[in-house]
């Protein structure tokens, strides 16, 4: 659903990882391809660095598909994390393509390589919508924690307190949803800034769930907020945390809960589509 105060079908049209499909994730390039697609918002994922700078790439440590050292030469492994690295000890890396060797470059074949880029700063994105002379488009920012491995990275509130400096600094309040799995996040940020819209992220699969737990258990990525205790209703449990947005994997929404999540005063944006005829089925009900 498009940002706004009402629920309604206006479909808003999202650039993940800023458009890597056809550009390196998270890149600049990506992003200036992004806008000239005419997408109304840009998604991206943020770390913050050793000296605390707020950085945009998915992944909290370096990616051997996608990372290339000083020397040019593809990453063996996992590099280190963000947190422990400077900005200007990051900067030395190269994400302007895709390892061919990888399965990423199978899945984004038509990706077109910029070599020579870098990671950038939160406020290099700021900055690039603001040269493009672009005032309307809007930034869905994922906080990447893990409650799996938070020595990873700095502490929930720490690490909002980073982001939030940076939309503050560029007056950006009214442009920026804060996404996340870690629901924990999104509580602070409702603390700290509550006109700031907040998505609760969501998946129930095999490969990743941040909902379901052991019997007798909470989810250590709720904050608290047991599903159960909402007869089973994920919606009904976003809106308890003071959600205004409801973002689940996609194959996870159908009509009822859609309706649910509408009925509790939810928007719905899901994650992630690479479909046409997918998109096209969730536009039809309702998303």
């Amino acid at each position: 659903m498009a940002a706004g105060n009402d629920i309604s079908m206006t479909i808003d049209i999202e650039g993940h990882r800023g458009a890597r499909g056809l550009r390196p994730e998270n890149s600049l390039p990506a992003f200036a391809c992004a806008l000239s697609l005419g997408v109304t918002t840009l998604e991206l994922d943020v770390g913050v660095t050793r000296d605390g700078v707020v950085v945009v790439m998915h992944d909290r440590a370096l990616n051997p598909s996608i990372v290339r050292d000083v020397s040019g030469q593809w990453l063996k492994a996992q590099g280190q994390s963000l947190h422990s690295l400077s900005f200007a000890e990051l900067s030395l890396y190269d994400i302007g393509r895709i390892n061919p060797r990888s399965d990423y470059a199978y899945e984004f074949p038509r990706q077109k390589p910029f070599d020579g880029t870098r990671v950038p700063s939160l406020g290099d994105v700021f900055d690039l919508t603001k040269k493009a002379g672009n005032e309307i488009v809007e930034f869905n920012i994922e906080t990447k924690i893990s409650a799996r491995f938070p020595e990873d990275t700095l502490p929930a509130d720490e690490f909002v307190d980073a982001l939030l400096k940076v939309v503050w600094q560029y007056g950006l309040e009214s442009r920026v949803i804060i996404q996340s799995f870690e629901w924990k996040t999104l509580s602070y940020v409702q603390q700290v800034a509550p006109t700031i819209r907040t998505s609760y992220l969501s998946a129930q699969q095999t490969w990743f769930d941040n909902i379901r737990a052991d019997p007798g258990q909470v989810s250590p990525w709720t904050d608290g907020f047991d599903v159960e205790q909402y007869d089973g209703s994920l919606p009904a449990t976003v809106a308890a945390a003071g959600g205004e947005i409801w973002s689940p994997y996609y194959r996870e929404v159908d009509e009822e809960n859609l309706h649910e999540a509408h009925a509790c005063g939810l928007r719905v944006i899901v994650w992630t589509v690479n479909d046409a005829l997918e998109m096209n089925r969730l536009i039809e009900l309702g998303v």
